[in-house]
C-alpha cells in the first residue's frame, strides 16, 4: 500500500506535466460552438484552471509557466500577427503570470509585442504593469511603459512621465533623465523619435527584445521618409507647375540628392495624388500624423 502511495507521489506530478506539456497547444485553441473572432476558452483552460490553483500543480509552477510560455513563443514567431494572435498572447501572457508571478521575461517580452498592435497597445501596459507590480525596483518596467505610451499611443507626457519614473530608480541609464525631458517637451515628429530610440536600441542586451525595437526604427523611418518624399513632391509642383510621375524625377530636377533607400529592402513608390507608400509597410504610423 505504501508502494503504491510512493509511486503516485512522484508519478503523478509527472504525468500531470506530460499531459499539460502534450495539450497546452490544444488548450489555448479551443474555442465554444459559436464563438468568432477572440477566444475566450483559454479563461476555463486547463492550464489556466491550474494556474489559479496552486495545489494542483503539484510543486510544478514555474515548469507549467515555461510550457505557456513556449506556447505564446510560437505565437509570436509569425512575422504577420493577427489580432486573435495579439488576443491570445494576451491570454497567454496571464497564464504565465499566474503561474510564476516572478517570470520577468513575458512581462518585457511581452509586453513590447503587444504595443506593436495599436489595439492592443492598452493590454502591453496592463502587462508592463504587472511585472511593475512583482520587480518594483526594476526600471526596465516603467522604461517600456514609457516606450508603449510614446511610440504605440503618442502620448508624450505619459511616456515622459513613466521615463522619469525609470530614471528615479537604481540602476537605470544615466541617460533615461535627458530622454524624459525630450518626450515632454519635443514635438510627435519622427527625426526626434528617432533620436530616442536610438540609446534605447543600444541599452537593451537582450536579443529579442532588441529585435523589436528595431523593427521600431525602421517603421519611424519608413514614416520620417515618406513624409520627407512627400515634402519633395510639393516642392516639385511649386517649382515645375506639374506633378513628378516617378520620384526619380525629384532627382533629376535637384530637389533630393537621392531617393532614401527603404530599411525593409523594398521600395518607395510614388501613388497618384503625390502620396508616397513603401511597397513593404501596409499602413503608415498613426503616431506621427496630424490630429
Amino acid at each position: 500500500m505504501r508502494s503504491g502511495l510512493r509511486v503516485f507521489a512522484w508519478a503523478g506530478p509527472v504525468l500531470l506535466l506530460a499531459i499539460s506539456g502534450l495539450v497546452a497547444g490544444r488548450v489555448v485553441a479551443l474555442r465554444p460552438p459559436g464563438v468568432v473572432g477572440h477566444d475566450p476558452g483559454i479563461a476555463t483552460g486547463l492550464l489556466a484552471v491550474i494556474a489559479k490553483r496552486p495545489a494542483f500543480s503539484f510543486g510544478f509552477r514555474n515548469v507549467l509557466s515555461d510550457v505557456v510560455w513556449l506556447e505564446a513563443v510560437q505565437v509570436v514567431g509569425n512575422p504577420k500577427m493577427t489580432p486573435e494572435e495579439y488576443d491570445r498572447l494576451f491570454d497567454l501572457l496571464n497564464v504565465a503570470s499566474d503561474f510564476d508571478p516572478k517570470f520577468e521575461i513575458p512581462y518585457l517580452l511581452g509586453g513590447l509585442i503587444l504595443g506593436e498592435s495599436l489595439p492592443h497597445a492598452g493590454k502591453a501596459l496592463q502587462v508592463l504593469e504587472g511585472g511593475k507590480r512583482q520587480h518594483p525596483a526594476d526600471w526596465r518596467f516603467p522604461f517600456y511603459m514609457g516606450f508603449t505610451h510614446y511610440f504605440s499611443l503618442g502620448d508624450a507626457v505619459a511616456g515622459g512621465g513613466a521615463m522619469a519614473e525609470a530614471a528615479r530608480l537604481p540602476g537605470s541609464p544615466a541617460y533615461l533623465t535627458g530622454l524624459a525631458s525630450r518626450m515632454l517637451s519635443e514635438a510627435r515628429e519622427p527625426e526626434a523619435a528617432m533620436a530616442l530610440l536610438e540609446p534605447i536600441v543600444r541599452q537593451e542586451s537582450d536579443p529579442a527584445r532588441q529585435a523589436v525595437l528595431e523593427r521600431r526604427i525602421r517603421e519611424v523611418a519608413v514614416e520620417r521618409d515618406l513624409q520627407a518624399l512627400e515634402r519633395a513632391v510639393e516642392r516639385y509642383r511649386e517649382k515645375t507647375g506639374t506633378a513628378p510621375t516617378v520620384l526619380s524625377d525629384l532627382v533629376r530636377e535637384g530637389i533630393l540628392a537621392a531617393v532614401p533607400v527603404e530599411p525593409n529592402g523594398g521600395k518607395y513608390l510614388l501613388l497618384q495624388g503625390g502620396k508616397v507608400r513603401s511597397d513593404r509597410v501596409s499602413q503608415r504610423l498613426r503616431v506621427f500624423q496630424n490630429r
